[in-house]
């Protein structure tokens, strides 16, 4: 039996091993176009801040200090969200345009980092699966939220999107782990380690994004209530002071002067109208993001969850709670843009609710299946069959793996789609991002893309007319291109890049 066990896991490290590789060779072309990347719209604005700075000063503190008055100055006329309104103004490009690909490839890695840690803290703390259970278990996660992201431009390639929302959030997901192993943590010296520096993240995040900063607040408030009712005293404490930094953070954010003055801008908001359409739209999105790929994979998934739930002390008794718990949560993510914006939402906002939809289902899936376990007597077939199922995965564990591989593979092919490119060639929609960029390197799209921008660069550095005609681009790569501006001089982009390069009018030529 013993020797049947170690075979087993020896099978179990070598698939996961290769289906880290297959990751790792996947998310290489998203980090490999980075160098592509480049100025649009909203960054024309808040560099014409700091480069000016470094260019007449060249020192990191005159930057530093140009970004947080800058900040202050928005706070007051135009945003409340102090954290990163500061990092999008200290901006990468600020210090050279030559390093604005660093943000993608910042965001991207911290990103997969704190993915990973949030799911071992879950898997490993909390489920007790074993080392080889928590990577193959969260490496088909991660590959799905990278490759499969809502807008990858404005999640990664675009520093005030990826700044401001998928870096923060991947600092959201660090600081919810950090207060689960607070609860978990029972020497006094980790204790206060863990709440320091989840209180330096609180900091952090409480200034973010709303849709974060709302879901680490609700989290919070629910583990202090939990560890209350479980007479954890210290943890509590630790608790109910995170909860209260981040609920303060959120208040100064959202009482910011030009919070009032930007939503005159929009129209009135609405409490109401807010929480329904969050409602409503977590429930669309959740079905919009149960593709094919994201079935097989928490098919593949259920055997390894069941024996995780089957050996937990949880006692799963409130299935229909916790699933309306889970809904909550997760539909929260798009209540601060609807409540603020109506019926719109943008797609970096959109993004961490994609992100945490596989993590939502992991944990609903995790909670059915033990309460499934905990049902002999009613669901007796049931679960006979689900321990064969297991059993069979124990004993060809090398055969399911390849199936799912082939399957999973087939799975992301079929949710491609051929359309009609710009030229009115055959197109490919719907790849992995992973795919689409390593499409647009060999290809030449992306360097023709940045030969075009540079081009447009150096023409309104060096043109000494005060109203600039640029031509359209020839190339758009999926992942790299955002919001280029229009024929109309007074879109707000083009007011935006003309400010930053000192223009009367910069405007797209007509066709």
């Amino acid at each position: 039996m013993q020797q049947h066990n170690d075979l087993h896991n020896r099978c179990k490290y070598r698939c996961a091993i290769a289906m880290g590789i297959v990751i790792l060779l996947s998310i290489l072309p998203l980090y490999l176009i980075s160098r592509y990347a480049y100025l649009s719209a909203d960054d024309f604005s808040y560099l014409a801040t700091t480069a000016p700075v470094w260019d007449a000063t060249h020192s990191i503190g005159e930057v530093v200090h140009a970004s947080a008055s800058a900040t202050v100055q928005r706070y007051f006329e135009w945003q409340g969200n102090f954290s990163f309104i500061f990092l999008t103004f200290l901006h990468p490009a600020a210090f050279g345009q030559a390093l604005y690909g660093v943000t993608p490839v910042f965001v991207l890695t911290i990103f997969c980092a704190a993915f990973l840690f949030f799911c071992k803290v879950v898997l490993r703390n909390y489920m007790g699966a074993s080392k080889v259970d928590f990577w193959l278990v969260s490496l088909p996660l991660l590959f799905l939220s990278v490759q499969y992201m809502y807008s990858p431009v404005e999640g990664l390639y675009w520093h005030p999107g990826a700044i401001s929302y998928t870096f923060f959030y991947a600092l959201g997901l660090v600081l919810l782990a950090l207060l689960l192993l607070l609860i978990k943590a029972e020497r006094a010296g980790m204790q206060i380690v863990i709440f320091a520096l989840a209180v330096f993240l609180s900091i952090a995040v409480g200034g973010s994004n709303y849709s974060t900063v709302l879901l680490c607040v609700l989290v919070s408030l629910l583990l202090a209530i939990y560890c209350g009712l479980q007479r954890q005293r210290k943890q509590t404490v630790f608790l109910s002071i995170i909860f209260a930094i981040l609920a303060i953070c959120l208040l100064i954010s959202m009482m910011a002067p030009g919070n009032a003055l930007r939503q005159s801008q929009v129209g009135a908001s609405s409490i109401p109208r807010g929480i329904i359409l969050a409602l409503v739209y977590g429930a669309y999105s959740f079905a919009n993001a149960t593709t094919l790929p994201a079935v097989v994979c928490f098919l593949f998934l259920i055997p390894l969850l069941y024996r995780l739930a089957q050996g937990s002390s949880f006692r799963f008794s409130h299935p229909l709670w916790a699933m309306l718990l889970l809904f909550g949560l997760y539909s929260s993510l798009g209540a601060p843009c609807f409540y603020a914006l109506g019926f719109s939402i943008p797609e970096r906002n959109i993004n961490l609710i994609y992100f945490s939809y596989y993590l939502v289902v992991l944990l609903a899936l995790f909670y059915c299946l033990g309460y499934l376990s905990r049902q002999s007597a009613r669901l007796p077939r049931l679960l006979n069959a689900l321990d064969e199922l297991c059993n069979f995965y124990k004993r060809r564990f090398d055969t399911v793996f390849i199936a799912f591989c082939l399957i999973f593979t087939a799975s992301c092919v079929g949710v491609c789609t051929i359309t009609k490119g710009v030229d009115g060639s055959p197109a490919v929609a719907h790849l992995p991002a992973g795919v689409s960029a390593a499409q647009s390197l060999l290809n030449g799209e992306a360097k023709a893309f940045y030969t075009e921008m540079l081009e447009r660069d150096q023409l309104c550095r060096s043109s000494e007319e005060r109203d600039i005609v640029l031509s359209p681009l020839s190339a758009a790569p999926y992942v790299l291109a955002y919001m280029d501006i229009t024929e109309d001089p007074n879109d707000w982009k083009n007011l935006c890049m003309a400010q930053y390069y000192e223009k009367n009018s910069i405007t797209l030529q007509q066709k």
